[in-house]
């Protein structure tokens, strides 16, 4: 089976010194950002799923994401995986709004048939939540170049929260 979803993501990432073998302070700024993306579930079984999603963001212009997951028996989804740009680490879950309960009144079912539509006509969605690390926070166990800076775009975490449209 497979869902495809299109998902508007806001938040922030954590921009600035991470050494925490300093004795500094470490300075840290927060950066908004917010990204529009096309993504696709496919379940390999009752309840696991690869995850993959690609589309725009500011300020990385493009972004995408890959992951495996589970759903849970509420309907609620828990992935983990890795954003490719800006490159991060990542935990996110899904909560499923209301409009997903196919659960509907007689009356309802009644109203969808006349219009020749079914409870799976009722479009889905349910909000995103994510907790992102970059190798950046690790810097003691990663020889860390330039080039490895640059593809987290300096940042060392983001925290987002987001909502999908299921179809």
């Amino acid at each position: 089976m497979k869902e495809s979803y299109i998902e508007s993501n806001w938040g922030f990432a954590l921009i600035g010194d991470f050494d925490a073998s300093s004795s500094s302070s470490i300075n840290v700024l927060p950066f908004p950002g917010t990204s529009i993306l096309v993504g696709q579930r496919k379940y390999f079984s009752d309840h696991g799923f690869i995850d993959a999603q690609i589309g725009l963001a500011f300020p990385s212009i493009a972004t995408a994401k890959i992951g495996a997951g589970h759903t849970g028996q509420n309907g609620g989804h828990f992935s983990a995986g890795l954003r490719l740009f800006p490159t991060h680490a990542y935990i996110q879950t899904g909560l499923p709004t209301k409009r997903c309960n196919r659960d509907i009144s007689a009356k309802k079912q009644r109203r969808l048939e006349r219009r020749g539509k079914s409870a799976a006509d009722i479009k889905c969605s349910e909000w995103a939540f994510s907790l992102e690390l970059s190798p950046l926070l690790f810097r003691d166990l990663f020889q860390l170049n330039e080039n490895l800076r640059t593809f987290s775009l300096y940042s060392a975490a983001m925290l987002t929260a987001g909502h999908r449209w299921i179809f």
